[in-house]
């Protein structure tokens, strides 16, 4: 052998070496096997994309994967508009598969549980919007990966946070996009020998979104979820839209991502293998809080049990204790021996113990929550759903309640028909005419790819008058969104704000307030609160219509008010 062909050998060896030594260095600890599951409780994984959006498995591929897991139910979250109908619950490979969908709005992404039928019309644009929209179909929602580093997929609905049901406290995705490209490869290296361990050694204990979350329940209760937002993909093109990426490598796969973090729902009896009723039994038990996330790549399967008592009423998970006397609350895992469990009252830690803890709680109402920490981990291993404990707010649902407007001081009729005119996208058509003490508007959106297609009702106003709120009887020939806009002489074009009104063929009034609308222009965060208008507009667009729809919708009984800063007198008419 060569002097240099020596120098090669040992050059490589050394490199190879250094490899092994470094993804050696700082392995992570294996999983711990803990004593099997306590009946009553069934272990699942939530936030999961197949090849229907943006995933790159199948359903097979995804309950396979879940089974290899021992996963007993997956929730899969495709992206959507919700006019997909979604499939119904089945079991497939022994793992039942829930159907929801991810939806984009204005604000970030929702989340929609419990849906089981289509939306008649797309679901997105406001975030406001869209959870009313799933409440009225009948389900529920949840806000994805809330604290994101990535832009767009941070949340930003402040505003609309009162109207949510849940809240990611923990997302697989965005644990990975705020870390060094050091700790990455390091954890690409070790996922080489320990996948699960691995992708849970990037985690950290994401403050920000615990926070988030318990300032939402001392408001109203919040169920706070967990998502693997699992993918099985690396994609070459990460903005692509879903369904238009391409897969360079099937990782991190499902199953390893399955064995990294479950959802934990406490049932009280074993799933009876009837799909319909066992996904109606796991939504409805998440949706009011009686579950906990497990980091399963830490230890499994995890075991938590929270109670609290005033000595005559007990409470659990999700539920409320509304006592004024004194209570007791307890929690304990019962194992590993060395987890520490912290009791927290409002997000902050007020008692911890190891293996158990015990705190009485007096004075006003609170929250408390559990988590269990494993020595050498920064992310919770274990994190429980609250107890609320003390009287609880008097308005529905704990949410507070709506404001008042100023009392109205005048009031402006449009009764002029003549005043109405269309305004429409140029292969879209419209047309108007009055039809019983109504005027109707006859649209047709332009068929094909969205195109900025539009049909509109158009009032002008002059810009003479100051209003604060709108007063309108609606009514369409099918379910659908239309968007109530008003324009600003401002600029040499004005300015649009808008505000999404759902209507259907029962005539519907409406008072909207101008502060509740939003600007049709990303670019201002202005708000009018009290403004001069130049024109009122009934718009029927692509926000919440697809292309290609035809219809009528009918407008009666329009005003506009404008608010009595003294808080009372007469109301005029005109």
């Amino acid at each position: 052998m060569g002097r240099l062909s020596k120098l090669v050998c040992i050059t490589t060896a050394a490199l190879g070496a250094a490899v092994v030594m470094y993804i050696g260095f700082g392995l992570p600890a294996a999983t711990r096997q803990l004593a099997p599951a306590a009946p009553g409780v069934v272990y699942g994984a939530y936030h999961v994309h197949t090849d229907r959006s943006d995933g790159s498995g199948t359903l097979d591929d995804v309950a396979k994967a879940a089974a290899r897991a021992g996963l007993q139910f997956v929730i899969v979250t495709d992206h959507g508009d919700a006019t997909r109908v979604p499939e119904p619950p089945h079991y497939r490979d022994g793992v039942l598969l829930i159907d929801a969908v991810e939806i984009s709005t204005a604000s970030g992404h929702l989340v929609a549980l419990g849906l089981d039928r289509a939306s008649p019309y797309p679901l997105g644009a406001e975030a406001r919007d869209t959870i009313e929209d799933v409440h009225r179909l009948g389900g529920w929602t949840v806000v994805a990966h809330p604290d994101s580093s990535k832009s767009g997929l941070r949340w930003l609905g402040a505003r609309q946070e009162m109207a949510l049901d849940g809240i990611e406290w923990l997302n697989a995705d965005s644990e990975w996009r705020n870390k060094s490209s050091w700790r990455l490869l390091a954890a690409a290296g070790h996922y080489l020998l320990r996948p699960p361990e691995a992708i849970a050694s990037i985690f950290d204990r994401p403050s920000a979104s615990l926070r988030r979350w318990d300032q939402l329940n001392t408001a109203h209760h919040i169920t706070g979820l967990a998502a693997v937002d699992a993918h099985a993909r690396i994609g070459l093109d990460e903005t692509a839209a879903p369904g238009q990426t391409r897969t360079f490598l099937a990782r991190p796969s499902y199953e390893d991502m399955f064995r990294t973090i479950v959802q934990a729902v406490e049932l009280g009896a074993p799933l009876t293998g009837e799909p319909s009723n066992d996904a109606t039994a796991i939504l409805e038990s998440m949706r009011h809080g009686r579950t906990f996330t497990v980091v399963n790549a830490l230890a499994h399967p995890g075991q938590v049990t929270f109670t609290a008592t005033d000595g005559t009423l007990a409470a659990s998970m999700g539920e409320s204790l509304p006592s004024d006397r004194p209570v007791q609350l307890y929690a304990t895992v019962p194992a590993p021996a060395d987890a520490t469990v912290a009791l927290l009252r409002n997000g902050r830690t007020v008692a911890a113990g190891r293996g158990s803890v015990a705190f009485q709680h007096v004075g006003a109402a609170a929250n408390y929550r559990v988590e269990v920490s494993l020595p050498g981990h920064a992310v919770p291993w274990i994190v429980t759903n609250a107890i609320r404990t003390g009287a609880m707010p008097a308005t529905p649902g704990g949410r507070p309640p709506a404001t008042t407007p100023p009392p109205v001081g005048s009031v402006r009729q449009l009764r002029d028909r003549t005043l109405w005119a269309v305004e429409k996208h140029p292969a879209s058509t419209g047309e108007i005419s009055a039809e019983a003490g109504a005027m109707a508007l006859q649209f047709g959106l332009a068929p094909g790819r969205t195109n900025g297609q539009y049909a509109a009702l158009a009032y002008p106003l002059g810009g003479q008058d100051s209003f604060d709120r709108i007063t309108l009887t609606l009514r369409a020939s099918a379910d659908m969104r239309v968007s109530i806009q008003v324009r600003l002489p401002i600029g040499p074009d004005g300015e649009r704000w808008q505000r999404s009104v759902y209507v259907g063929p029962t005539s519907r009034t409406v008072t909207l307030r101008l502060e509740e609308f939003e600007p049709t222009n990303a670019n201002t965060s202005r708000r009018p609160i009290v403004a001069r208008l130049e024109s009122l507009l009934v718009v029927v667009d692509t926000w919440h219509t697809s292309p290609g729809t035809v219809g009528t919708v009918w407008v009666s009984r329009v005003s506009l008010a404008s608010p009595n800063v003294n808080g009372g007198g007469p109301t005029s008419e005109r």
